[in-house]
């Protein structure tokens, strides 16, 4: 994917997923939904630690911190969709607004994903901020 193409697609993305969040919040009248960003921003952190992390247990192509890395990163992925219908379960927030969060968290989370692909590896797709 072209550079700048991947950069207009995660604008969209993130900002579909910004407005679909604020407006599960704004709609209802509860900030309770904006939960769903904790999950969000800490899920490429596991593996971008990992990914650094030399260990001498190692086979293969694998290792023991990337494997549990990604573990963590898909108990934040989980626990972001989760967080919504937990809410409304508990009477926080209305069935309604459910639909935005969720939306807006798998939104935020695909837009992620397609930052992780589009970037290189070597230098995580920053070679446009240098200065």
């Amino acid at each position: 994917m072209a550079p700048i193409r991947a950069i207009i697609t995660l604008a969209f993305l993130g900002c579909m997923s910004g407005l679909l969040l604020v407006l599960s919040c704004a709609l209802h009248s509860s900030w309770w939904p904006l939960f769903s960003l904790i999950p969000i921003i800490l899920s490429p952190l596991p593996t971008k630690f990992a990914k650094y992390s030399h260990d001498s247990f190692s086979s293969g192509n694998s290792s023991v911190a990337y494997e549990l890395a990604l573990f963590f990163t898909t108990g934040l992925i989980v626990s972001g969709l989760a967080i919504p219908p937990v809410l409304a379960h508990a009477g926080k927030i209305v069935w309604d607004a459910v639909g935005l969060a969720v939306g807006g968290s798998a939104l935020g989370y695909l837009t992620v994903l397609i930052y992780r692909i589009s970037s290189p590896d070597d230098n995580d797709g920053f070679e446009l901020m240098t200065f």
